[in-house]
């Protein structure tokens, strides 16, 4: 099957998915299927979904909307008003025709107004279009919505000798409560079906794709309902107004759009009264024109709401989810996670301010000096063997750190320089001028570095002088309050030496443990550990993936693959086209670390996914690293899935991988513990070999191999 055909194919079940606000394979083909219990409106919406896919290809619009079905869904919604609203005869097949144009023009129209502010036109186009049709319809004299339309075509069930009646008779489902029956007709209103067995079998295809979907629309449907009934209204369900229909629609929408928490669901709750109100303006506003209201009460609603969102900022504004995911338990196991993997992300990237490896012998509330405002600082010293100095210690030079090059933090502007005073023997210090010699460097305005007790006459820097991190600015001396050789450091929020010090996390070290280094992500060093920046000199061509490289991959259980390397929107990936797998993935400074995985679990991509998940690809001989995995990536069977109920409110699974490299062996291995409430279900081992500069071998117990060249 060619490229086309399967973009095509794709966008097909994309838009059955994005239904319901979802990119699920399976759950395209199963709402294709329940849209057929009626086939008359099935087809339609079929037939509108082709055509307007159909029409976005010959007009070269973009290709990845396309595929996802942001093109489609809203045809397929349109397609299916029309089946169940419209007569069976030639003209609907005109009218199916010429709204599908339409509703392309909408949908283009819609996107261009609403993508600047990064908002969805949600089913917009399909309200108007129907609308219009609506409108064009009434020109019959003297007719109204219902005359006009529906007829006596209302509640078809067949299409020939084929019929559902049998089935879907409401008589059947008398003995359900109201409120289970009143779900199972909102549900099957996004269909525009309005029938209880319908709605059942979308309220278990619904809790097969999401545990979490299913919550939301049926907490805000027993309040929505409760709140109709306690004020006396008995109108919440009237055919073809969808007034429950709207909260289902609310709460499957902020289900996706919002991570899925106790906050979203409280806010989609408040959301209920305020739809209610508009659902009933709306229905009579639009009544004047003999129009019914539809999903707008929902569009707009849910609309305003993420422009409130997004424009708010604090601790009760809802968090919105990055990206629509495929489920709202990736959106939110996927958000959890990446808020903690990536929290370095928000902050500037911070290096230490020597060469190889030194120890902080004062950290944050020391016991000497760093202490109150001064908390957040940090001495460092060199050791050996568990000392500070080669033989007696009696000498400065005796110190290892004493004389050697302390550098820049960060890019930015020497603001001060001290280089007067002299350095202490060993044993005195010089209170009267506490700081001794220092150097201040301005990043930004109120984020300044002070490293003091700097030995004299070292400095190569000077005032005003740019300088980039990493570059040298003195040595280490023992001037000021220093009784030995060390370097003090810390940040500021001014340039007065002596200013109280601020937090400002270092990013991407190595903390010694034994004999390896284990790798620190974001964290303002301990007292008593020992650090040291991470080498930036490559090893080998393992992970220097360019856009456009391929890779040749074989394996004992998926035999030969090719992987392509390409990018999107800025971001980087590698690609299996034939499986229909990619991992996004980011190569920064002496890291390669994957971000996220899309698509088939049956391939070799998926075991590099989790076998090198984050990798130090310096010349480091040994280290050690410790990542937190999304439990979406490495699920738990049915457990798991029960789980899903309580995730919004307490998260119960945890994924961690875990990696070691030797040098000596030239190999990494690899362990992925995933636990459920702090007990271990599931552990997954690899081993990656390095062979040569230019391929390696990944292993996985005893019946997986897969060898790779870059």
């Amino acid at each position: 099957m060619g490229d086309w055909a399967k973009i095509w194919l794709r966008s097909i079940r994309n838009s059955y998915s994005s239904l319901v606000f979802s990119r699920d394979t399976w759950l395209g083909v199963a709402m294709l299927c329940v849209t057929f219990l009626y086939p008359l409106s099935g087809l339609c919406g079929l037939l509108c979904a082709i055509m307007v896919n159909g029409a976005a290809s010959l007009l070269s619009l973009d290709k990845f909307k396309m595929e996802n079905g942001l093109y489609g869904f809203n045809a397929v919604i349109l397609g299916l008003a029309m089946g169940a609203l419209f007569p069976p005869n030639a003209m609907l097949l005109f009218l199916l025709v010429v709204a599908s144009l339409m509703l392309l023009l909408w949908m283009v129209g819609w996107e261009a107004l609403f993508a600047k502010n990064h908002l969805p036109y949600l089913v917009f186009p399909f309200l108007f279009t129907l609308w219009i049709l609506l409108l064009m319809m009434q020109q019959r004299e003297g007719a109204s919505f219902v005359d006009c339309v529906l007829g006596d075509h209302v509640g078809i069930l067949g299409w020939g000798d084929f019929s559902l009646s049998s089935v879907s008779d409401h008589t059947i489902w008398l003995s359900l409560p109201e409120v289970v029956s009143e779900y199972f007709i909102s549900l099957s209103s996004i269909l525009f079906l309005q029938d209880v067995f319908v709605g059942l079998v979308m309220a278990v295809v619904l809790l097969c794709h999401s545990r979490i979907a299913f919550l939301f629309t049926w907490i805000t449907h027993i309040a929505a309902f409760l709140l109709f009934k306690g004020l006396g209204l008995d109108s919440f369900h009237i055919p073809y107004a969808c007034f429950g229909f709207n909260f289902t629609l609310a709460a499957l929408a902020l289900s996706c759009y919002l991570v899925p928490s106790k906050r979203a669901i409280l806010y989609s709750l408040l959301l209920i009264p305020v739809l209610m109100v508009m659902v009933f303006a709306s229905t009579r506003g639009l009544a004047y024109f003999n129009l019914p209201a539809f999903s707008s009460a929902f569009c707009w609603v849910t609309l305003l709401f993420l422009v409130v969102a997004r424009q708010g900022n604090g601790r009760y504004v809802p968090r919105l989810s990055y990206l629509l995911e495929r489920t709202p338990e990736e959106n939110l196991y996927n958000n959890q996670t990446n808020e903690r993997r990536f929290l370095w992300y928000h902050y500037h990237p911070f290096s230490l301010p020597f060469y190889g490896e030194w120890r902080v012998s004062q950290g944050v509330d020391g016991v000497y000096t760093h202490q109150g405002l001064w908390r957040d600082a940090l001495d460092f010293v060199i050791e050996l063997d568990g000392s500070q100095y080669k033989g007696r210690g009696d000498s400065l030079g005796d110190y290892y750190c004493y004389g050697k090059p302390v550098l820049a933090v960060a890019d930015g502007e020497v603001v001060c320089v001290e280089n007067s005073v002299e350095d202490n023997p060993v044993g005195v210090s010089n209170k009267r001028e506490n700081w001794g010699n220092y150097v201040v460097i301005k990043h930004w305005d109120g984020c300044y570095s002070l490293l003091a007790h700097l030995k004299r006459d070292s400095f190569i820097c000077s005032v005003g002088q740019r300088v980039k991190r990493g570059d040298e600015l003195a040595l280490c001396g023992n001037s000021g309050l220093s009784p030995y050789p060390h370097l003090h450091f810390q940040f500021q929020a001014s340039p007065v030496v002596g200013s109280p010090t601020i937090h400002c996390p270092f990013v991407n070290y190595l903390r010694k443990e034994d004999t390896m280094g284990h790798f620190v992500p974001c964290r303002f060093p301990l007292e008593g550990e020992t650090v040291k920046n991470l080498s930036i000199r490559i090893r080998g061509r393992h992970y220097q993936l360019y856009v456009g490289q391929t890779l040749s991959v074989s394996s004992n259980r998926y035999g030969e693959e090719i992987w392509y390397v390409g990018e999107a929107y800025g971001y980087r990936f590698v690609e299996d086209r034939k499986r229909g797998a990619k991992a996004w993935f980011a190569l920064s400074e002496g890291l390669f670390e994957f971000q996220r995985y899309e698509g088939s679990e049956e391939c070799g991509l998926y075991h590099f996914f989790l076998s090198n998940y984050k990798v130090i690809t310096t010349d480091e001989e040994a280290w050690s690293l410790s990542e937190e995995m999304s439990p979406a990536i490495r699920r738990t069977g049915w457990v798991g899935y029960l789980l899903d109920f309580i995730a919004p409110f307490k998260s119960c699974v945890k994924s961690v991988f875990s990696t070691q490299w030797s040098a000596k062996e030239c190999v990494m291995d690899v362990q992925i513990v995933t636990s459920i409430g702090g007990h271990e279900h599931r552990v997954t081992k690899y081993r990656t070999t390095f062979e040569g500069e230019e391929s390696l071998v990944v292993s996985g117990g005893s019946d997986f191999s897969m060898r790779i060249a870059f």
